[in-house]
């Protein structure tokens, strides 16, 4: 039995430096994108060029869909209004209901869809718990650049090498 806590690409990488043409050899075709800490720092409104720039030329290639457990629904729809994408908000990940309402709005089989986030406790647990495939990525700061130790995600690795 697979390990709920397992992820299936950690790329140790920004979102913005993931390989479209490495997430279509996965067989991916849709993208559930947590926003606070993988698309923009979770202090800041302000959506980075690198991230922008990502999102613009993934819509060509994948329906994508933010998903966020923000419960300010102003703040995330502002966030999906300038990047031109549906969300969902207040997500409570890593619970599933939310989750498997975007899936099924994606309307795409779940071996075809990945979420990516900068989280195990919520992003990939919820990606697992959905049977879909699970990214995980590089917080980003402030200027939008990848944290260089991150001790939530250090901590949640050591956890979960332990738990089964």
């Amino acid at each position: 039995m697979r390990s709920i806590l397992k992820v299936n690409w950690d790329s140790n990488l920004p979102i913005y430096a993931l390989s479209q043409s490495e997430l279509q050899k996965k067989g991916i075709h849709s993208l559930l994108i947590d926003v606070d800490g993988t698309l923009v720092n979770r202090k800041s409104n302000v959506i980075p060029k690198a991230v922008e720039n990502w999102i613009r030329e993934s819509k060509n290639l994948f329906s994508l869909y933010l998903i966020s457990n923000n419960p300010s629904k102003k703040r995330i729809a502002k966030i999906a209004k300038e990047l031109n994408l549906r969300y969902k908000y207040n997500a409570s990940k890593p619970r599933k209901k939310v989750t498997l309402s975007a899936i099924k709005e994606i309307g795409c089989e779940p071996k075809d869809i990945a979420i990516i986030g900068d989280r195990i406790f919520t992003d990939i647990i919820v990606g697992n718990r959905c049977n879909i495939k699970t990214i995980l990525v590089k917080r980003l700061k402030r200027d939008g650049l990848p944290i260089k130790f991150n001790l939530t995600l250090t901590i949640e690795k050591v956890i979960s090498h332990f738990i089964k």
